[in-house]
């Protein structure tokens, strides 16, 4: 009887041991779960999953943007694996990132560059052309979204030059239109042989000035506030240069009008 009990006490200590055993492992595992260390299997599979996104990023085959590239570049890092292999890679994948955000600032300053001069030239507008024109090339250059201060400013010139052209009542430009018009008929004539002709259109576009020494200013160039201008003349001796040129160089840029509504100033600007 002594020896069954004994025996039995016997299974029963195995028993527990066996029990408390697989408790500690079970704690062991979860503990490890919790507090975020990683078994050999996990940090296994992640090295390989980073291996596998640093290939695509060196070459060239990863579907991320370059800022996810980097962030992802140092996540590795974090990640601190101390796997040889991985770190080469991280290496070699941040050489890549490197040379493609210089890539991507030396394309987005030509951009830039362009975006300024093709601005420039709007805001001169030696091309003429009309507001809704204007506006069709503004709206290019803004959906480039350079992000550029310098760029910005330009733009919101132009889009001031724009309301103002949109501004003008249409009496206004009725005579730009009319003025122009006779600019070239005088330049026609002339090259027709018509002095007579030529003379008659002088007279007639006179009768639109105060008097026949208007001053005319016409502009070389402007960039913001910085505007050059060629040497002044009236519109008596501009009207004559034209006659005698038998070429029109210029568009009439913008004029002020005397209380009788006859022009007082004229500013022209280089075709």
């Amino acid at each position: 009887m002594t020896k069954i009990v004994n025996r039995l006490k016997f299974v029963n200590w195995q028993h527990f041991v066996v029990i408390t055993l697989i408790a500690v492992v079970a704690m062991s595992f979860d503990s490890c779960k919790s507090s975020g260390k990683l078994t050999n299997k996990e940090k296994k599979a992640q090295i390989e999953m980073y291996k596998k996104k640093m290939k695509e990023i060196i070459n060239g085959t990863t579907t991320l943007s370059l800022e996810d590239q980097e962030a992802l570049i140092a996540e590795a890092i974090n990640k601190n694996f101390g796997d040889e292999k991985l770190n080469d890679l991280i290496l070699k994948a941040q050489q890549v990132t490197k040379k493609a955000y210089a890539a991507f600032e030396k394309d987005n300053q030509a951009k830039v560059a362009a975006a300024r001069n093709k601005l420039f030239d709007l805001l001169v507008n030696k091309q003429n052309l009309s507001a809704d024109q204007l506006e069709d090339e503004m709206n290019k250059i803004k959906a480039l979204n350079l992000g550029n201060t310098e760029i910005d400013e330009l733009l919101e010139r132009l889009e001031k030059k724009i309301g103002e052209m949109r501004g003008y009542n249409t009496m206004e430009m009725k005579l730009k239109d009319k003025i122009e018009s006779i600019f070239q008929s005088i330049v026609d004539a002339s090259k027709a042989g018509n002095t007579s002709m030529a003379n008659s259109r002088i007279d007639a576009v006179l009768n639109y000035f105060s008097a026949p020494d208007v001053p005319v200013l016409i502009i070389i160039s402007r960039e913001g506030s910085i505007v050059d201008y060629d040497k002044p003349t009236t519109i008596q001796d501009y009207l004559n240069f034209l006659k005698d040129q038998k070429e029109n160089r210029n568009n009439l840029d913008s004029y002020e009008l005397d209380d009788a509504g006859k022009i007082k100033v004229l500013d022209l600007i280089k075709k």
